[in-house]
């Protein structure tokens, strides 16, 4: 799948406007689906009759996900039972989200929350839990409503501020590095990280936090020579790899065009050239583990169903991802899960 926007459950998210006053309860959760698409989920307020959750969501796909694939799918259900329905927006009712792109979102739901204690937000609730071709992906998001009362909430649901995915596209920064260390000193460093982590289009897995470096951008053709105009990224990729623990998984990947073994070994030196860079950023190279796995683990289908080439299929495929170890949850936090 493309690289995408992520962050660990613990993340503070930061840049969604809310309308209205009032913040409402943070939720400050994440969720990430198997087709690729990553929910995170800011906060939930409510009032009267009404309640609203702010979110941002990644499309990492090549195809539009719906956020609301289905007619009452989408609901919030309280402690006791209360099933609050999504309110659709009048000019996107699927709450469309096209391929590549992030938008920011108020989802509002009829009927009144409770001041406290907790609710679990389900999007797509009938739909897949696992299938990586859905378009309607499945989320369950546990949400606190201590604190949530008060401001305005919106009359029905909209999807805003569309824009590009910060995928993990090669090229310098506007001041040709990273902007880690560069935040105003309120900035906290969790904040700088969750970032450095968004400028590298970082997914967050069941394996751990992934960075996926095309293979096309990354290198010279039918090499492992790391290309200069690949080095900023890559530098960025050693500062986050500095500030996180554990062994760092590199691995190699091709597309299924040409030998089963000449694609292997290529893949090795590929993974191999980035464990060497990384290594000269001060990495300890202990921390890096290597593996070229050639074509068997494809990210999507090399050739089209009537058999013929499947370029931009092949280019996804051609790539080394760089895997590390998912954060230990901070004491008392309840992890989001995604269906």
């Amino acid at each position: 799948m493309r690289g995408g926007i992520a962050a660990t459950a613990a993340m503070l998210l930061t840049g969604c406007s809310i309308t209205g006053g009032g913040d409402g309860a943070a939720v400050d959760r994440q969720a990430t689906h198997v087709n690729g698409t990553v929910l995170q989920v800011l906060s939930v307020r409510s009032s009267g009759e009404r309640a609203v959750v702010a979110i941002r969501v990644m499309n990492n796909r090549d195809r539009e996900i719906e956020l609301n694939g289905g007619r009452e799918k989408s609901y919030i259900v309280t402690d006791a039972g209360e099933k609050l329905l999504l309110i659709p927006s009048p000019t996107n009712a699927d709450l469309a989200v096209p391929p590549g792109k992030t938008m920011d979102g108020e989802l509002v739901f009829a009927g009144k929350l409770p001041s406290s204690g907790t609710a679990t937000l389900f999007l797509n609730e009938q739909d897949s839990r696992d299938s990586r071709y859905t378009m309607s992906p499945r989320f369950e998001v546990a949400l606190p409503l201590d604190g949530s009362r008060g401001g305005s909430v919106p009359e029905a649901s909209a999807l805003s501020g569309m824009r590009d995915l910060p995928a993990s596209r090669i090229g310098p920064v506007a001041d040709g590095g990273s902007t880690l260390g560069t935040a105003k000193p309120a900035t906290s460093d969790l904040q700088a990280v969750d970032k450095l982590k968004s400028e590298l289009g970082a997914v967050e897995t069941d394996r751990g936090t992934m960075v996926s470096l095309p293979g096309d951008v990354t290198f010279d053709f039918d090499k492992a020579t790391i290309r200069a105009d690949a080095r900023p990224t890559l530098d960025r990729l050693a500062q986050l790899v500095a500030a996180s623990a554990g062994t760092i998984s590199i691995e190699g990947h091709t597309d299924a065009k040409g030998d089963d073994a000449y694609n292997k070994k290529l893949s090795e030196a590929r993974a191999a050239a980035v464990k060497a860079y990384l290594a000269g950023k001060d990495i300890d190279a202990a921390r890096l583990t290597t593996i070229g796995l050639g074509e068997l683990r494809p990210a999507a289908p090399n050739a089209k169903q009537d058999g013929t080439d499947d370029e931009a299929g092949r280019q996804r495929n051609r790539r080394v991802e760089v895997i590390l170890p998912k954060a230990v949850p901070t004491s008392g936090a309840t992890p989001a899960t995604a269906r």
